[in-house]
């Protein structure tokens, strides 16, 4: 079924231009109707969820000359960006205080590389998160204007995520047992404690797309028998 342009149209409730002065005010307010800028071959459309919240997507469809879909693309929202940039500075930044504190260079070494990889599995499990609803949005979207769409299973057992889960998981176990046979006992809790909840969240989000993939892949196998 072709798209059109006035389809993605009945999308949009709120004509805005996709500014960060726009976006800004979209995220600090709770609104959940769906914005869009219309252009000549182009139509943005973004829109807030009680699960995305400020890290909405902005998904931009492509026409050619004929006003049919030729090309769907999303991207975060530029204030989600800067939060993503934020955020581990904000959390971890007792690792770099403490790597610039009587300048060590073992110390300063191993504070910086934890620094280093937890802002890593800070973009991971927010790129987790937002892949999946991503997904779930633009499915709806297609669900408006009466598209019915193929759902594509990622793999997750893939050379470059096995590869990414032979350098996050051992990372993460260490950082584990230096938080709590370390850090903790030293009272050091404002640190310890956004460091667990972020790996906690990363292995779990990423276990839960292991058990799910085996799980899909299961009921497929069952199917064909």
């Amino acid at each position: 079924m072709e798209i059109t342009k006035s389809d993605i149209q009945k999308l949009i409730e709120v004509k805005k231009e996709d500014t960060i002065k726009n976006h800004f005010l979209y995220s600090i307010t709770k609104q959940y109707r769906s914005f869009g800028e219309i252009k000549e071959n182009t139509i943005k459309v973004w829109k807030r969820t009680n699960t995305t919240g400020m890290s909405y997507p902005i998904f931009t469809f492509e026409f050619n000359s004929e006003n049919k879909l030729i090309k769907t693309t999303d991207k975060l929202n530029p204030i989600a960006k800067f939060s993503q940039l934020l955020f581990p500075l904000f959390f971890f930044f007792p690792l770099l205080l403490n790597a610039f504190t009587d300048f060590e260079f073992k110390r300063f070494f191993a504070c910086i590389s934890a620094f280093l990889f937890l802002t890593f599995v800070c973009y991971l499990v927010s790129n987790k998160i937002s892949k999946y609803e991503k997904k779930e949005q633009l499915n709806d979207f297609y669900k408006i204007i009466g598209v019915k769409t193929e759902d594509k299973q990622e793999r997750e057992w893939s050379k470059s995520k096995i590869l990414t889960r032979l350098f996050t998981y051992p990372f993460c176990f260490a950082l584990i047992l230096i938080s709590i046979f370390s850090i903790i006992p030293e009272k050091g809790f404002l640190l310890a404690i956004p460091m667990l909840g972020i790996i906690g969240i990363y292995l779990y989000c990423d276990l839960k797309l292991i058990f799910e993939d085996k799980k899909i892949k299961n009921n497929s196998a069952k199917a064909k028998t």
